[in-house]
């Protein structure tokens, strides 16, 4: 076994009556009685098993106030703790070490998911801004699109109206041609046989040489 190691009264009455863990004597004591690495985060661990063996080996500390530990002296020699509680209180620190690093394994994972939420969320903010600005534009180009639908069917209604208005006209100009056409050919047919278009006989002309009057019509044998 390990030597005694002498160590000021004010730190063993911290072991044993509570105090500042982080106390730079009181870790290095704990770190000497239990044969371990101990911190700040071990060090109330460690000091209920020293103050465990302790109390067993001076019962009477346990109903002594700290004044009275304090009044023991000024200096306090401890020897480490038995090999079965070292080992206790090594395997007890070795388990929370080994959680401690899981703890901050995790606490990594968490920063960095947190990390890639908030570098996602700016991401899809960002994408739903673009969304909302396309939807926005593509609203806009339905209306325009509605807006020359609309005008194309009106363009389209007064063309198909106006090509009716054509075809009546031009309907109407065909008949109108034809029976002015009938009436010049009648007419041209009525000069051409020597009469008019009641089918009288074509009258003036020279003079008969035996009559003064002009043509005689009634000498035609269709009159």
């Amino acid at each position: 076994m390990a030597e005694a190691k002498v160590f000021p009264m004010h730190t063993f009455v911290t072991c044993l009556k509570g105090g500042d863990a982080a106390d730079s004597g009181l870790l290095d004591m704990l770190s000497f009685l239990t044969q371990g690495n101990v911190d700040a985060e071990f060090a109330p661990v460690a000091a209920a098993l020293s103050k465990a063996w302790i109390y067993e080996q001076e019962p009477q500390l346990t109903t002594a106030t700290a004044g009275d530990v304090a009044a023991l002296g000024e200096k306090v020699a401890v020897k480490p703790l038995p090999e079965a509680a070292q080992a206790q209180a090594q395997a007890i620190m070795a388990k929370a070490a080994d959680l401690r690093a899981m703890n901050a394994t995790l606490n990594d994972q968490v920063a960095k998911l947190t990390a890639e939420k908030a570098a996602l969320a700016g991401e899809l903010s960002g994408a739903k801004a673009k969304l909302k600005d396309f939807e926005e534009q593509a609203a806009k180009g339905d209306v325009k699109l509605q807006v020359s639908n609309t005008k194309m069917d009106e363009h389209i209604k007064k063309l198909e109206q106006l090509m009716e208005e054509v075809a009546k006209v031009k309907a109407q100009g065909v008949v109108v041609a034809g029976v002015a056409g009938g009436g010049a050919a009648a007419g041209d047919a009525a000069a051409a046989g020597g009469g008019d278009a009641s089918g009288a006989p074509a009258v003036g002309g020279e003079p008969e040489a035996d009559f003064g009057l002009g043509s005689n019509p009634f000498a035609d044998a269709t009159w």
